[in-house]
């Protein structure tokens, strides 16, 4: 077999950990100074090494979330929360007071006709009229027989926050059960109490009040 016709090993390249390469030579290709004569890639062949030709995957990772933006994001629902709950608050007692604007217009002002027996001889009811004058719960009392002797009731005074806005309500109804309507005051949760004793009303005493609270619990 002539030299042509063999591969020849030309010289040995030696890579960095010291072992050794054969570079195989082609039929008449210079062995000194060819270009196409060039050195493996490093670790190509090597236990653990690349397989020549094919390119050594990449695995990327997902990146993991910034805390920093949950918090961010966090607190600027919490701060729109807060904004839309005073928000809504806000509004609802705007509406309100417009609401008691229209109904109870300003001193706030209610009425109430019940027949209490108090000089009512052409059977014409008795009139009420409950007014929040500057905070002083005011009511007047009109009889039905004669209006022009008008009794005036003078309740609490209101402290607190737009307590001028306070509607007094009133209602009549027998609460000591002597078959004499009594009037009732309600303001806000407190109710006020006054006895009708056939001629005018008063203030409900500490034991009937008692009594009253009483016979409500038995019920």
């Amino acid at each position: 077999m002539s030299a042509a016709q063999k591969y020849q090993v030309e010289q040995d390249w030696w890579d960095e950990e010291g072992a050794t390469q054969a570079i195989p030579v082609g039929r008449g290709a210079r062995v000194a100074g060819n270009p196409a004569l060039r050195s493996l890639p490093r670790g190509t062949g090597q236990r653990g090494g690349a397989v020549s030709g094919h390119p050594q995957r990449t695995v990327t990772l997902p990146a993991l979330p910034d805390p920093s933006r949950f918090v961010t994001t966090g607190a600027i629902i919490a701060a729109l929360a807060i904004i839309l709950y005073f928000g809504i608050t806000s509004l609802m007692a705007w509406t309100q007071v417009k609401l008691d604007d229209f109904h109870y217009g300003r001193p706030r002002t209610t009425k109430l006709a019940a027949s209490v027996g108090h000089n009512e001889a052409n059977g014409a009811p008795t009139q009420f009229v409950a007014m929040n004058l500057n905070r002083q719960v005011t009511v007047m009392e009109f009889p039905g027989g004669d209006a022009t002797k008008p009794r005036v009731i003078i309740g609490p005074y209101l402290f607190g926050r737009a307590e001028d806005l306070t509607v007094i309500k009133l209602r009549a109804e027998d609460v000591n059960g002597d078959d004499k309507k009594d009037l009732v005051v309600q303001v806000k949760e407190e109710r006020l109490v006054y006895i009708n004793d056939g001629n005018l009303f008063r203030p409900i005493t500490a034991e009937e009040l008692a009594q009253l609270k009483q016979k409500e619990g038995v019920r």
